[in-house]
């Protein structure tokens, strides 16, 4: 390929990959601007100013728009912050309340409609198998339904769904909701460790539900 043929190539690719970027922007402006459980390609193309056969031209389906406008927002809106232990969660829960606080609509829309719930289930995904993780070396010698409990709470208290319905059904500010899951947080951890100590000492260390799941494949 010539030197301008490769140049025109790029420039293609250059103005496709910012078509499509449009087009994500576009979805997430409509999310938060009308919070409704459904958003229309055709919304879409209207806001992002193209025909609607362009956006499925990036996007074959809702479900890779859906997928993409998550990530976008995870990167570009809200920012996934990484951890390691869950003593830091009140801390990263904190700051993301003041990222919600600086985009509410959206917020709201991620965690009450159809749509968002759809948007946020990549990154939940991702952030769930974060809690576990990190909740791990907590939980060694729990038995798996407590495992399960105690990943279920860290991961639903550091959620938006938590700042929304405070917010919403308490009238509480960002601060005091913060306040309030660093409370529920350090409570659950000190209880969660209290737990696995004690089923140390006693002897009934209980399996992880990942290892119960391996010895029964054994067994079979």
């Amino acid at each position: 390929m010539s030197t301008e043929k490769r140049h025109i190539a790029s420039l293609r690719d250059e103005y496709a990959e910012m078509t499509r970027q449009r087009i994500v922007a576009a979805f997430v402006e409509t999310l938060e601007d009308e919070a409704a459980d459904d958003v229309s390609m055709a919304a879409v193309a209207k806001r992002a100013k193209v025909a609607e056969r362009t956006v499925y031209r990036h996007f074959n389906t809702r479900a890779e728009l859906f997928a993409a406008a998550g990530e976008w927002i995870e990167h570009n809106v809200f920012s996934y912050i990484p951890f390691t232990s869950p003593d830091e969660l009140p801390d990263i829960f904190r700051k993301l309340c003041r990222r919600f606080d600086h985009h509410p609509h959206l917020a709201r829309a991620i965690a009450m409609t159809r749509a968002g719930r759809r948007v946020r289930a990549g990154f939940r995904r991702h952030l769930i198998d974060q809690h576990r993780k990190a909740m791990a070396p907590l939980v060694q010698h729990l038995p798996a339904k407590e495992v399960r409990q105690a990943e279920a709470l860290a991961s639903y208290l550091n959620n938006v769904l938590a700042w929304n319905a405070m917010r919403e059904d308490f009238g509480m500010s960002s601060a005091e909701i913060a306040d309030a899951i660093e409370w529920a947080l350090t409570t659950l951890l000190k209880d969660v460790r209290q737990r696995d100590a004690a089923a140390a000492r006693s002897g009934k260390t209980g399996k992880s539900p990942r290892k119960r799941s391996t010895a029964a494949k054994e067994q079979a």
